[in-house]
């Protein structure tokens, strides 16, 4: 393990304070700098930080060319999810280091510009913060997988549901513009498409989708809150996506695949961070007309289910360790794009009345 002591900056301190907090656990990380340009925001996600790390000399700026003149190796980018791809630009061409969060682009033009922005900066790595990829149930599927426990896999599939409590419908709840309260549910995609893809090791080629009409909350009315997506994959798999965010539960993942030696699913009788994983297995006697339980969850036995069941810490200690031992991440700027172009050509599919599209390559 190298003794690398690598120098992070975030920027976003709404969502972003939450992921810097975890830099101090890792012992070859140090945050130096947080930038954002709410005032409000920055002083308290900087009152936050400073604590966590125990670093009264933390540095804050509230314009972003400035924060990237600061001693820094990486940015951690986690602003509104519609601003990735230029606050990227600028990190690269400064020199520095980038975990983004998701989703990494917003249209097929920005898909075609990042990969060109990674490809002019060969020296620099990018790598796509889509931390569901880390949970350990996903890790443990990857697992099987490779140790070819599933055969070849015909079909996949993945619901993310997660609305708000009735009680909560206000027309302040997000500020105007916000958007949450114009992005089409299906692009956000990346926490179902991406543990799938990373376990497959497969990528989306077409796309045909359905946004459902039926609206859940009021003050959100040009979102569509419901889509159901149905993809071929190149290594000729079928993948079901469902995002909601307009039916009535708080918060839930579901996963299943389906190949020729076994299939494995989540059980869905409770919610992801407390549900184990039901399979069936060639390689387990017996199993194949009763499903066997595999006691793993969003975190292994004895793990901190903090910060996204554990996955935000993980996530963060890869990232640092990439940088550290020089060696490229699996959720790489081709990750990126493969795990969110395809939402963004679902709803253009949906839009056109479920026509099938093709997905770009890059």
């Amino acid at each position: 393990m190298s003794e690398k002591i690598i120098r992070v900056g975030v920027v976003g301190l709404g969502r972003g304070t939450a992921v810097a907090r975890c830099l101090a656990g890792v012992k070859n990380a140090k945050l130096v700098s947080v930038c954002d340009h709410n005032p409000a925001i920055l002083k308290s996600g900087y009152e936050e930080l400073a604590e966590a790390v125990k670093d009264p000399n933390l540095i804050q700026f509230s314009d972003y060319d400035e924060f990237l003149k600061s001693d820094i190796d990486a940015v951690i980018v986690a602003t509104e999810a519609v601003y990735h791809v230029p606050i990227v630009k600028k990190a690269f061409d400064a020199g520095k280091h980038v975990l983004c969060e998701i989703p990494s682009v917003n249209s097929i033009e920005e898909a075609r510009e990042l990969k060109d922005i990674c490809n002019a900066h060969p020296e620099l790595t990018y790598m796509a913060a889509e931390n569901c990829c880390y949970w350990a149930f996903i890790q443990t599927w990857k697992k099987m997988h490779e140790d070819g426990q599933f055969g070849e896999i015909a079909y996949a599939e993945a619901e993310y549901l997660h609305a708000l409590d009735p009680k909560e419908f206000s027309p302040t709840y997000y500020p105007e513009g916000h958007w949450r309260t114009w992005q089409p549910a299906i692009r956000y995609l990346t926490h179902e498409l991406g543990p799938l893809l990373y376990i497959m090791k497969d990528r989306c080629v077409s796309v045909t989708c359905m946004e459902a009409d039926v609206h859940y909350d009021p003050y959100t009315p040009e979102r569509k809150e419901t889509g159901v997506a149905l993809f071929k994959t190149a290594k000729g798999a079928v993948i079901r996506l469902l995002v909601s965010f307009g039916a009535y539960t708080s918060y839930d993942h579901n996963y299943r695949i389906c190949g020729t030696k076994g299939t494995i699913e989540t059980d869905r009788r409770d919610i992801v961070d407390r549900s184990h994983s039901l399979a069936s297995l060639s390689s387990i006697p017996g199993t194949f007309s009763a499903k066997i339980d595999i006691p793993v969850t969003t975190c292994f036995e004895g793990e901190d289910s903090s910060g996204h069941g554990g996955a935000d810490a993980k996530m963060v200690k890869d990232f640092i360790d990439c940088l550290a031992e020089g060696k490229r991440p699996e959720l790489d700027v081709d990750f990126a794009i493969q795990m969110s172009l395809p939402g963004i050509i679902a709803h253009e599919s949906a839009v056109q009345g479920g026509v099938p599209m093709e997905i770009p390559e890059f």
